[in-house]
């Protein structure tokens, strides 16, 4: 079974990004890249790490782009990470076995770290698709931040083994405030909530 890694970036995180596709090499017989930017020395940077690559222009929010690289994938299941996410060993073992099986679509548990520190008791499990069958239709993902795809499929599973979601609270603030035009009123709202949470776990002002 051949598995397409997908990334869509703004580049600015060249080496959490590398971090990504390395975590992925074992699984992965393809990498395409879509680069949300207009730095060409970053982009010459993403085309060593990727089998196809793409650049686009600058959106503020990831979720711009996703149908349009998922689409670019060859593969015949799509691995989706974003450059801030990584996969452990115990996670890669899974896949492995996984792709063998009648699953249409993948969700993992995020273990999410900001700035080292585990905010469970604020995200919960936060599961998330991040792997499925490239076929048309299965999936479509809308061009909000923080909504998620509608699947057309029943063939789902979700498992409890992670992906690790490793931010540093200034960028994570940075880019929440990039994306809160992209995003409805209740997503805001949440977000926002999410934020001062983090602030008061973390001792930020």
């Amino acid at each position: 079974m051949n598995i397409s890694l997908v990334v869509v970036t703004d580049g600015t995180r060249l080496e959490n990004l590398r971090r990504a596709v390395d975590s992925a090499k074992d699984l992965t017989q393809e990498t395409v890249i879509v680069y949300q930017g207009n730095d060409t020395k970053a982009y010459e940077e993403i085309r060593k790490m990727s089998s196809f690559s793409v650049m686009t222009t600058p959106k503020g929010n990831a979720d711009f782009d996703r149908n349009y690289a998922y689409g670019l994938a060859t593969g015949e299941w799509v691995l989706s990470l974003d450059d801030d996410e990584h996969i452990p060993a115990e996670t890669i073992k899974f896949i492995k076995r996984i792709i063998n099986s009648k699953v249409d679509v993948v969700w993992f548990e995020f273990r999410n770290l900001v700035d080292g520190v585990d905010i469970v008791d604020i995200l919960g499990p936060d599961p998330h698709p991040r792997l499925w069958r490239r076929r048309d239709g299965l999936i479509f993902w809308p061009d909000k931040a923080h909504t998620f795809p509608q699947i057309n499929s029943p063939m789902q599973y979700f498992t409890k083994k992670p992906i690790i979601h490793d931010r540093k609270f200034d960028e994570l603030f940075e880019r929440h405030q990039k994306r809160v035009p992209s995003m409805d009123p209740q997503n805001v709202e949440l977000e926002t909530r999410f934020i001062n949470a983090l602030k008061t776990k973390l001792g930020k002002k």
